[in-house]
């Protein structure tokens, strides 16, 4: 409903209320005489003007109505006046009381009305329950007080619907605080209005003292009606910020910020202006009666233009605008603006700018914040962006790869990976050049694309080696079918200026087709098959008919690894973890190994699946999280504030018992919660992100730490990471270890700092090699780093002696007193 069908219909409403009144007055009251002359009417008229000089206000977002509380003057004309001297007198008396106010119009009819309804009315159920009997009777007495609750019901009800036509909802809480505060107001004014009438039948000299009692009633209620007036603003700032705090980003933040404004100070029209360095208007946010917020250019210099330079604007009088500079970092980046309001709210007072500087301020600091957070998700993404593409082709890279894999496994899985290789590449870039190449590479991965119809399902792993993820496979046999369907698309001539080159291409086929396969080894296992379809010649080969040997391997292993864990077989190494701008450590890494008796060093990242896939990996996790928070008691009794790191699995993180499991190992070690952080990757959180919370926030009630590891190497690192209760993340050393060889390494590991540091977590960086990568990461600002030029995983004694030995360096500015930390 527009603004003019609002006043419109409450336009009608008033003279629906004054067309009831003359009605009332021409049909139950009609031969209504009054009991008494002991007063005249006319009395009546500056009783009401003064009563309705003091009243309580009601303002709902952008509208304002006024509660006259009138009771006194009304239960004397019920005693003492006939009901159509009543009614005239209150119309009088109140016109004279609004008139005074500048309410005109609309609130003026509003109000007559009203006022004509509730003396009618009062007249009507008065004269009904008194039934001739003498006012100060009891009966009397009965009948003013119950008649003046029930005038209050109506008048409350009225008011409210009047509130809910202007606003375009109805709100219950509106009605019951009138009918809850106001009622109680008349009963009191209404009791005081029986005094009145006792004493001007009984003693009229005991009205000396009673004015004097009604006189400070009348300044109390100024000053109640002012402290809720200031009650209210601070409410409204309340919800201002609450609006602008459940919002993220610039264009949400800035339509919750001139809503909130609009609506808190009855303003027609909001917008937001931006300014340039220089002062001059940039830009233009504009509220749409939507709710939506659009764009506009500068327009030629307007009213608020002042308020660019730091100086609030007020317009004509402060009815047709308002306006209040944004501040951010000690100057001004904009102004808040409010054009237009409505004749009936009156003109904006002081406390109204007041609260719209309150509300600029507020509003400037969360604009700015959510400008810093855009910029860094914007770098992020596109660092994220060079991170997980090639340049070469625009497809994805080894790492975006990995990525659509894990997403497809953590959907379903039931995956298939077709990794496609150029023949003759080598030959064509000796030959023609590397131009050439480059472009029979673009070549051969467009036409991929064009096979499977998605070019996220397609990446460039290196040199002339391309994947193909097939997600619709449902067993190896369909795999290959679509497999055989891609393959048959790429071959064909290639035209290369006045040449033309064959394409020929070779690949290797990978399939999961149940749990526990995870992206790296599909990608492996495809690329195993591709290097026997090379070797063998064959066009296409799938990694079930190559991989027998292996399956015999695991199995023995398995076997093995069982009764390892079962004897206490396996030991934890510990890599320490330091501060970047000081060289002392701060927290240490465990790290399990197994020495075979027969194979030798047996890698983690081989045993750690067989231990996932079996169920053997919470027996593992058992034996680490305890051996490692035993030693950690050793080392704090000379270092408290160490702390050690455990990663968890995937299968660990959905264990309900995990909880129990950590507490049980702290209390047995002596340590507190914080001298264990727990470290888990995003992959397997998104297993079953709702479980996994479940489990991360249990482990956050004992006290321990949170640590995100791996960061940008899985799916929605930014999205999943804000929603993690985490105190830490790790950036992966496949980036920090090239950040001085690659622009976009780099960036990632600049971004993943900055970022982290605005989420309020810790950093620290994996993979430093060199003191180039340390010096590099303590000028970003990482809080800690580890990598082999610090510290190789080492056992808890010969850690022992290393933490004892080592000599922090100073920091940076600060003459040397020790030499640098070295590699032990």
């Amino acid at each position: 409903m527009s603004d003019r069908a609002r006043s419109a219909c409450i336009a009608v409403m008033g003279v629906g209320m004054a067309a009831v009144a003359v009605a009332l007055l021409l049909g139950p009251l009609r031969d209504v005489r009054a009991q008494g002359q002991e007063m005249p009417w006319w009395v009546l008229v500056p009783l009401f003007a003064a009563a309705e000089l003091v009243v309580v206000h009601v303002q709902v977002r952008r509208e304002s109505l006024s509660i006259s509380m009138a009771e006194v003057p009304l239960v004397l004309g019920l005693a003492f006046a006939a009901p159509a001297e009543l009614v005239l007198a209150s119309l009088l008396g109140s016109l004279v009381g609004l008139l005074h106010r500048r309410q005109l119009g609309l609130k003026l009819l509003l109000n007559l009305g009203l006022f004509a309804l509730e003396a009618a009315l009062a007249a009507t159920v008065y004269h009904a329950l008194a039934g001739g009997a003498d006012p100060v009777s009891a009966r009397g007495a009965v009948a003013a007080l119950v008649t003046v609750v029930a005038t209050d019901l109506v008048s409350a009800a009225l008011l409210t619907a009047v509130i809910g036509v202007r606003v375009g909802e109805l709100d219950g809480e509106v009605l019951r605080e009138a009918v809850t505060t106001g009622l109680a107001a008349a009963l009191a004014t209404a009791s005081v209005g029986l005094l009145v009438v006792l004493l001007v039948r009984t003693e009229p000299l005991g009205l000396l003292p009673l004015v004097v009692v009604l006189a400070v009633l009348a300044l109390a209620s100024r000053a109640v009606t002012s402290l809720s007036r200031g009650n209210a603003r601070l409410e409204l700032l309340h919800r201002f910020a609450r609006a602008v705090e459940a919002e993220s980003g610039v264009d949400p933040v800035s339509a919750a910020a001139l809503r909130e404004a609009r609506d808190a100070l009855g303003a027609d029209r909001a917008l937001l202006v931006t300014a340039g360095p220089d002062g001059v208007e940039a830009g233009r946010l504009v509220l749409d009666d939507d709710g939506a917020v659009r764009r506009a250019e500068p327009g030629p210099a307007a009213w608020w233009a002042p308020a660019l330079a730091g100086r609030d604007v007020v317009a004509d009088g402060g009815r047709d605008g308002l306006a209040a500079p944004l501040r951010a970092e000690g100057r001004v980046v904009g102004a808040l603006v409010l054009e237009g309001r409505p004749h009936h709210l009156g003109a904006w007072s002081d406390d109204d700018r007041g609260l719209m500087r309150s509300l600029a301020g507020h509003a400037a600091v969360r604009l700015h914040n959510a400008h810093l957070l855009d910029a860094v998700r914007a770098e992020a993404d596109a660092a994220e962006h060079l991170a997980l593409h090639d340049p070469l082709t625009g497809l994805a890279n080894r790492r975006g790869a990995l990525r659509a894999v894990e997403a497809r496994l953590a959907v379903r899985p039931c995956a298939a990976v077709l990794m496609v290789d150029v023949e003759g590449f080598t030959d064509v870039n000796d030959a023609l050049g590397h131009d050439t190449g480059d472009a029979l590479l673009r070549e051969v991965a467009r036409r991929l694309v064009a096979a499977v119809g998605r070019a996220d399902h397609v990446a460039r792993l290196g040199n002339d080696e391309l994947a193909v993820l097939l997600p619709g496979a449902t067993s190896t046999e369909h795999a290959l079918l679509l497999a055989r369907e891609v393959l048959e698309r790429v071959p064909g001539p290639f035209r290369r200026e006045h040449m033309t080159l064959d394409v020929r291409v070779c690949a290797g086929l990978a399939v999961a087709v149940e749990a526990g396969v995870d992206a790296p080894t599909l990608l492996q296992r495809a690329d195993t098959a591709l290097y026997a379809a090379k070797r063998e010649r064959t066009g296409l080969r799938v990694w079930d008919a190559v991989d027998a040997v292996g399956s015999s391997r695991r199995l023995a292993l398995l076997g093995d690894l069982r009764r390892s864990i079962a004897a206490d077989e396996l030991a934890v190494h510990y890599q320490p973890k330091v501060d970047p701008c000081t060289g002392r450590a701060t927290g240490v890494e465990a790290l399990v190994r197994w020495h075979h008796p027969e194979h030798g060093r047996v890698g983690p990242d081989e045993f750690i699946p067989l231990a996932e896939q079996s169920g053997l990996i919470a027996p593992l996790t058992t034996l680490v999280l305890r051996t490692a928070l035993r030693d950690c008691a050793r080392w704090r009794r000379c270092r408290p504030d160490l702390t050690v790191a455990v990663n968890v699995s995937a299968r660990s993180l959905l264990d309900p018992g995990l909880p129990e499991q950590v507490a049980d190992a702290l209390a047995e070690a002596g340590l507190p919660g914080a001298a264990l952080v727990l470290e888990i990757t995003e992959t397997a959180v998104m297993t079953d992100l709702d479980r996994a919370l479940q489990v991360l926030h249990a482990l956050r009630r004992l006290g321990a730490h949170l640590s995100v590891d791996d960061f940008g190497t899985g799916q929605s690192s930014l999205a999943y990471l804000t929603r993690l209760p985490v105190d830490e993340m790790k950036i992966d050393r496949s980036f920090v270890a090239a950040m001085a060889a690659s622009a976009p390494d780099a960036a990632v590991v600049r971004t993943a700092v900055d970022l982290g540091h605005v989420l309020g977590l810790s950093v620290v960086a994996e993979g430093v090699e060199d003191a180039g990568t340390l010096e590099a990461l303590a000028d970003l600002g990482c809080d800690a780093v580890q990598g082999y030029h610090l510290g190789r995983p080492m056992p808890a004694e010969e850690l022992a002696s290393w933490l004892a030995r080592q000599v922090p360096a100073p920091r940076r500015g600060e003459p040397a007193a020790a030499p640098q930390l070295r590699r032990p």
